[in-house]
């Protein structure tokens, strides 16, 4: 029976992440891809064995080695694998199995990638050498597409799409609640917890609560715990990807700086105000979202403000229903040219 390696992220409890892996592989089962095995590289095997029900292993070259020799394909799916920010060694080792799977000739392809950011000129070249070896390739927005393009990679059978998850489509139905859901994540260089603290108190109205929403349990609850001091906040217990879809869906704000909960936002149709860690999150949103996504730098009167325009806007609901509807079309393609073009 044909295999698919299958690597990105996975196993470390990141909502977006998992929640990448759950569309992706409900997309070929979708396009009847029904003779493909998956196998999965995880920092958790069994966990992901459990949430997905596919087989997965640890991230050992012994294991990997023997998944790539059982293998016809190699996909890298979804994120920003090849990026600098988090670590130089992660870029490397994602350079280093799209690589392998070319040196054991086995078809490579990335899909509804994220490019950069890539601070340092070795990573901007390891990363041209990586996307030229893939045979295929899609990414989820245009800001990484032109970025591959400025660093020299070829441009054959690399297309724009959108993101994997915009192609979900089993949504919670929750009733929603008087709740502010509140995401923050750690980021270098940054303190955004007093001024989301300053902005929320201000805003907050008798019959709300805020609801603490972290999406990578540990890493966000450090940047939560601050908020924790707000008199009407309670924690969302978060267990597995899909918790984080209950979270926005029975709430009717969010505040977020995660990419998956602002996309999970817009498929719910849950009014949102982002926090913008990496300019590939805005440019997903476009004009759609373009004054509800605010720099890290914001203070707290310019997330008031923003909060504030989005319980007003007009018509909110309806644009985010139609931007939804036209990525999950984008994001559809994804399965088709992977159709036409590795599987």
């Amino acid at each position: 029976m044909p295999q698919i390696f299958l690597f990105g992220y996975f196993g470390a409890g990141n909502f977006g992440d998992e929640w990448t892996l759950a569309s992706f592989l409900k997309g070929i089962r979708q396009m009847n891809f029904k003779g493909q095995q998956v196998i999965a590289l995880s920092r958790n095997p069994n966990k992901t064995e459990r949430e997905h029900n596919i087989k997965a292993i640890a991230r050992s070259w012994k294991a990997i080695s023997s998944a790539l020799s059982k293998s016809q394909v190699v996909i890298g799916c979804g994120g920003s694998l090849l990026q600098d920010v988090t670590s130089f060694r992660s870029l490397v080792f994602y350079c280093l199995l799209i690589w392998l799977g070319k040196f054991a000739g086995k078809k490579v392809a990335l899909i509804g990638q994220g490019l950069g950011p890539l601070r340092r000129r070795v990573s901007q070249i390891l990363a041209k050498q990586a996307i030229n070896a893939c045979d295929f390739v899609t990414f989820r927005e245009p800001i990484s597409f032109n970025l591959a393009k400025e660093i020299g990679c070829k441009l054959e059978n690399r297309f724009v799409t959108a993101d994997l998850t915009f192609a979900w489509d089993e949504l919670p139905h929750c009733q929603q609640k008087k709740l502010i859901a509140v995401n923050l994540r750690p980021v270098k260089g940054h303190q955004v917890e007093e001024n989301v603290i300053d902005a929320l108190k201000r805003l907050v109205q008798k019959d709300e609560k805020v609801l603490l929403l972290p999406l990578q349990p540990k890493l966000d609850e450090t940047s939560l715990q601050l908020l924790a001091q707000i008199p009407s906040s309670e924690w969302f217990r978060y267990e597995t990807w899909s918790d984080g879809l209950k979270g926005i869906a029975i709430s009717h704000l969010l505040l977020a700086m995660r990419l998956h909960a602002l996309i999970a936002a817009c498929l719910l149709s849950v009014p949102f105000v982002g926090l913008n860690y990496d300019p590939k999150v805005k440019n997903i949103f476009g004009e759609v979202a373009s004054k509800q996504i605010l720099p890290l730098s914001a203070d707290a009167n310019e997330i008031a403000a923003a909060i504030e325009q989005v319980r007003l806007a007009e018509g909110l609901k309806e644009r985010l229903v139609e931007f939804a509807s036209t990525q999950r079309n984008a994001a559809m393609r994804n399965f088709n040219f992977l159709s036409e073009k590795v599987l």
